[in-house]
């Protein structure tokens, strides 16, 4: 879920707070929702004030994986605008069916707090768990930090680490950076300088004014890491990027490398920026090729999709062995200068590296035109980010997506012939500028479930089978 402006033309402040080719279209019997199957069932896991990024891993000594929450807190509302909460919450819940058993229940979790209101952490966005310190347990790395900052005259965009001290119960703190005007969405931990030492990389996003796509300041930055859960100041590696990073070795050299969507700027498939712009400058997915040292390349992925939101790797994604990456705009195409739309539409995208990855990759659209209708105003998007897994048992990767300012969360069946259909997942109406999915199978039951946050709701949310 992402506070992202999605019209820089017709959107004020107030529209942008809000949280953040040709289509396959399969009109055979089994790709009716009414066939989809298996019938999913919402368990509700917990309250969170501003329910934002969700994430899971082993973070204490137990089986079953962990769900790890952020809450941005109450936004309200004034007559300038929207009034931001100071602090936000990072919450670990596990699992209190003990134990290994298959088939347990799902529906009892065990909250323990890792970051309070108290600690000050503005707007904490997505989790990233690793051990950090190498003494064999699981800590918490937390990115923070509102775009519009810089623009409001503030700056409180932080990195920061929460140290496991006690099998998930107790935390200490340890800052990276605070104080900052970017805004952190997420972080990779690993050793991209190759010096040995695993360092931070994160993008920072200085949006200004949400009215000018003009102002927009965004760079991906390096926190070298100096041991012992110890890091440099930021070092700049390139211009661009975006909120929700991966890393993978794209072009088998060895080395890791970075790739991102790009919202903001005049990112391609924006209003007014014309069609021949093709550079990775405003291109809308990216990635760094890692030259070694600390010096990194930008390329583009994906150059018509408008503002990307988010782009994962999917190892055998069409059962050929082949790895390909899910992606997602986040657009609105209720945003018009008459006849015509401004942004393309709010689609999932399969995109696939050719020989030459630094050219352009090959672009499939999965989703069809109307699967993410966008609801709420202008100052909504569709969709949000997306995970595979298989969903129905059939042995093919399916797809959960987060439907954001589609108020409401999906997923997509993968058909025999490799296409896909989309269905709304039951008890979802209103369940809208979503996070996660988590696509994972929680129980050991030998079913994936899907996990999504609501902002909207103020819910973190398991739907299972």
């Amino acid at each position: 879920m992402e506070t992202k402006k999605t019209s820089r033309v017709t959107q004020t402040l107030l529209a942008a707070s809000c949280v953040w080719m040709g289509c396959v279209s399969d009109t055979s019997p089994e790709s009716s929702a009414a066939a989809l199957s298996p019938t999913f069932e919402r368990i509700d896991v917990a309250e969170v004030v501003g329910a934002a990024f969700v994430v899971a891993g082993n973070v204490v000594d137990n089986p079953r994986p962990e769900l790890v929450m952020s809450g941005f807190d109450r936004f309200g509302f004034g007559p300038n605008g929207p009034i931001v909460p100071s602090a936000g919450t990072v919450t670990l819940f596990s699992n209190a069916a003990r134990g290994n058993r298959p088939n347990g229940p799902i529906d009892a979790w065990d909250p323990t707090t890792i970051v309070d209101l108290s600690d000050g952490i503005m707007l904490p966005n997505r989790p990233l768990l690793d051990d950090v310190d190498d003494d064999g347990d699981v800590d918490v790395i937390v990115p923070a930090g509102y775009f519009f900052d810089a623009f409001l005259g503030q700056a409180r965009g932080s990195l920061t680490w929460w140290e496991n001290r006690g099998n998930g119960k107790r935390w200490r703190r340890h800052d990276v950076v605070t104080g900052s005007q970017f805004a952190y969405h997420s972080a990779l931990h690993a050793d991209f300088d190759g010096d040995g030492i695993r360092d931070l990389v994160s993008v920072g996003e200085d949006a200004g004014n949400p009215s000018d796509a003009s102002d927009d300041h965004v760079e991906l930055q390096l926190f070298r890491g100096l041991g012992g859960g110890a890091f440099a100041a930021a070092t700049t590696l390139s211009d661009g990027g975006g909120a929700l990073i991966e890393a993978y070795d794209v072009n088998g050299d060895g080395l890791l490398d970075i790739v991102s969507p790009q919202y903001f700027g005049p990112v391609s498939g924006q209003p007014f920026v014309p069609p021949f712009a093709r550079g990775a400058s405003v291109a809308s997915f990216v990635w760094f090729r890692n030259e070694g040292g600390g010096v990194f390349t930008r390329f583009a992925i994906g150059t018509a999709q408008g503002p990307g939101f988010s782009i994962v790797p999917v190892a055998n994604f069409l059962g050929d062995g082949v790895t390909r990456w899910i992606a997602t705009n986040h657009t609105n195409p209720n945003v018009t200068f008459p006849p015509f739309a401004l942004y393309p539409e709010p689609s999932v995208y399969e995109l696939t590296p050719g020989a030459d990855p630094t050219m352009p990759w090959a672009v499939r659209t999965l989703s069809a035109s109307g699967d993410f209708p966008v609801t709420g105003g202008l100052g909504q998007a569709a969709p949000g980010a997306a995970a595979a897994g298989d969903l129905d048992g059939d042995g093919r990767l399916d797809l959960a997506v987060s439907g954001d300012g589609s108020r409401a969360v999906y997923w997509m069946r993968q058909n025999a012939d490799g296409t896909f259909v989309t269905a709304q997942l039951p008890d979802s109406d209103g369940f809208g500028q979503s996070g996660g999915p988590i696509v994972l199978d929680l129980n050991r039951s030998g079913e994936n479930e899907i996990v999504f946050g609501s902002f909207d709701q103020d819910t973190l949310a398991i739907w299972s089978h």
